[in-house]
């Protein structure tokens, strides 16, 4: 039974995923003003957490790399799909737990120029983020992180020509972990190229 469970999991990412890829070639291609780039950058994790057994929790640093693609003009749409990896540490129970997420993170922002002269342009975005995970983080006995998780994005950026600079704070909605209440927090600074 698990193994069919997992096994529609697994073909419900796999859909999802080809769909995010269509999404944004599609956009890319028929948009009045499309850019599509990569882009990498540095996780700053954090830990928030509702239960009281949870002592000592602190984030840790990890690395994002990754695909967006912007359409529009001074209003945009901008989905991205990116490999973001990101820790905490925290005590339960008398023991120190430091799981290390590897994710794949599927943001899909809407946006606003708020400056736009042609060379150099300043803005803010905001969406849902989706999150899968693809390692099983340190737990302790008899639990584990769940595989899949929801999060908000509030995004800033700037662009000079095709260069691009981007902070990024991105807070879960779900728990990661039902039974700790935990919910994680990462803040991303990344700079990015457009290619098209």
């Amino acid at each position: 039974m698990k193994t069919v469970k997992n096994m529609l999991k697994t073909k419900a990412i796999g859909f999802y995923l080809t769909a995010m890829v269509m999404l944004m070639t599609a956009g890319a291609a028929n948009a009045q003003t499309a850019d599509v780039g990569v882009k990498a950058g540095v996780n700053f994790g954090s830990l928030h957490t509702s239960s009281e057994s949870v002592s000592g929790a602190s984030g840790k640093t990890g690395l994002h790399v990754g695909l967006f693609a912007r359409t529009g003009n001074t209003f945009y749409f901008q989905p991205e799909l990116n490999f973001s990896t990101f820790g905490m540490e925290y005590g339960y129970d008398g023991e120190t737990y430091a799981p290390m997420f590897r994710q794949l993170n599927i943001p899909v922002m809407a946006g606003y120029k708020l400056i736009d002269n042609g060379h150099v342009n300043l803005r803010v975005s905001l969406g849902p983020d989706v999150n899968f995970n693809l390692n099983s983080p340190d737990a302790p006995a008899g639990t584990a992180y769940k595989r899949f998780s929801v999060g908000g994005v509030l995004n800033a950026g700037v662009d000079m020509g095709r260069v691009t600079f981007d902070a990024r704070y991105s807070l879960g909605l779900t728990d990661v972990h039902e039974g700790l209440g935990q919910r994680p927090g990462v803040f991303g600074l990344s700079v990015g190229f457009k290619i098209l």
